[in-house]
């Protein structure tokens, strides 16, 4: 989404939505082509209108970063590198080029927490080895302490 950047000085302006800035991508697919997409933003102003105030573009299954977004209005452009697929890109437009902002809202999705899951269980599994193992050399020290301790010693006659 493209905002224009007015409003209140004392925080963030977001403002409204611009018509027309052009908002494209290029990502490298699992299987190594390569991907380029492209739309405009339009206008939000009719009661009811049926077109969307943003961009939405369908990565299919991203396994990594968007390589590059980039965004134009006006004939000034502005590239964003490594953008994180699965979230909302707010963009708000203030003067010159190098004064555009931009805000990356991340949904979390149910794999995260699997992914932790996973993580928290592989870990467990570790610790009870490691437990299991350390418990079994303590036994083997003791067994061998007793041995040594019931062994004769000719040295001592």
């Amino acid at each position: 989404m493209v905002l224009t950047g007015r409003g209140d000085a004392s925080t963030l302006p977001y403002g409204t939505n611009l018509p027309g800035p052009r908002v494209s991508y290029f990502t490298v697919t699992q299987d190594g082509s390569e991907r380029y997409g492209c739309a405009a933003q339009l206008a939000q102003s009719a009661h009811f209108a049926l077109q969307l105030p943003y961009s939405i573009f369908g990565l299919g299954r991203t396994p990594n970063f968007v390589d590059k977004m980039t965004t134009g209005y006006a004939g000034k452009t502005r590239d964003w590198l490594l953008v994180i697929p699965n979230s909302q890109m707010v963009i708000v437009l203030r003067g010159e080029t190098p004064h555009w902002r931009m805000q990356l809202f991340v949904t979390p999705s149910r794999t995260i927490l699997e992914t932790m899951a996973v993580l928290i269980g592989t870990c467990v599994l570790n610790v009870l080895i490691i437990g299991g193992l350390h418990l079994e050399e303590k036994r083997e020290d003791r067994l061998e302490k007793l041995q040594e301790a019931h062994r004769f010693h000719f040295d001592a006659m």
